[in-house]
């Protein structure tokens, strides 16, 4: 299945907000697997205005570790892709401060950097306290709206390499180089949600691949860190115009007139039942439409071709249906 297994240099890079707590509980983990591999490596944590004592915390306990404290909260892809830039080795580790690492995590990993096309492998989240599957892979999946609505897959006793929609972005190890040609995440979706979702799909639209390895095992609380600092209602519109703006990004222009349709049928229901949420969600998604041109160019200048999210879809599932038998997995 593999070839030459060369292991390879990571960074890793941590996106903080008020984490003290979570750097304290996890970090040594990282340390644990970074250790194991036996690589050379750095550790990277850009902190989005925190007003706890992660770094003061930092700074008395982890001397090795790059700080980059930003003066305003910018959300996630922003404060990221600050760490990103400075990122200096092979690969990088994308890594949420919820997230620990099993000491293994990265042997797992390694070989499919062997392959020229790969972008980056992704492992499997399981609870803190249990193994029940909280991320794995991401099979593509459309709906009758043209909306894509994946779900968490993985294959029992793998015949070959198990393609993924996407990588989460809290613990995804990917090649330097070719995130760097991405740009990093696109910070139109700031604060967060829907930013690793975006930067997969534009990975596969030039050609290149994102794996899940089932045995790349890390564990993350049930709740998360933005669920803990914001309010639901802003989460839901947030998430909800994200959505928008990723399938207005990259559906092609046939599925994007039903989508739209879909979306306009949408709306009405929505206002019938006294229900605004969504309006608002939509209002600010259009209000993106300068930035999502933007995007649009970015993505176009990169690749003049880009492979159709519809053809991606296609691919991936007769990649997963060639590797073995699918599980669904329930989260």
């Amino acid at each position: 299945m593999f070839a030459l297994n060369i292991k390879k240099s990571i960074s890793v890079v941590l996106p903080n907000y008020n984490g003290r707590n979570l750097l304290a509980a996890n970090l040594p983990s990282v340390y644990t697997a970074l250790h194991k591999a036996g690589i050379d490596h750095e550790i990277i944590v850009v902190d989005d205005a925190s007003t706890d004592e992660s770094i003061i915390f930092l700074k008395e306990n982890f001397e090795d570790v790059k700080v980059v404290a930003q003066k305003t909260n910018r959300g996630f892809s922003p404060t990221i892709n600050k760490g990103i830039e400075l990122a200096t080795k092979d690969l990088v580790l994308l890594l949420n401060t919820d997230v620990s690492l099993l000491p293994d995590y990265f042997e797992h990993l390694f070989p499919y950097f062997d392959h020229p096309d790969t972008f980056g492998v992704c492992g499997r989240f399981i609870g803190l306290k249990d193994d029940k599957i909280q991320e794995a892979g991401k099979y593509p999946r459309f709906s009758g709206s043209k909306k894509m609505q994946p779900f968490n897959f993985y294959v029992t006793n793998p015949s070959t390499l198990v393609t993924t929609l996407f990588l989460s972005g809290g613990g995804a190890l990917v090649d330097r180089e070719k995130l760097n040609m991405l740009g990093g995440f696109d910070e139109i979706y700031a604060p967060f949600y829907y930013e690793d979702t975006d930067l997969s799909v534009r990975a596969w639209r030039l050609g290149w691949r994102c794996y899940y390895e089932h045995n790349a095992v890390c564990r993350h609380p049930a709740s998360t860190t933005i669920n803990k600092f914001n309010k639901k209602r802003r989460i839901w519109i947030t998430t909800q115009r994200n959505k928008l703006i990723f399938h207005s990004l990259h559906l092609n222009t046939q599925s994007k007139l039903f989508w739209y349709s879909r979306q306009a049928i949408t709306l009405v229901i929505q206002a019938v039942a006294l229900r605004w949420k969504y309006h608002i969600a939509f209002l600010n998604y259009l209000r993106k439409r300068s930035e999502i041109k933007k995007s649009k160019k970015r993505l176009l200048d990169s690749c003049k071709a880009p492979i159709p999210l519809e053809i991606i879809a296609e691919r991936i599932i007769e990649d997963i249906g060639k590797a073995g038998v699918v599980v669904k997995a329930n989260t």
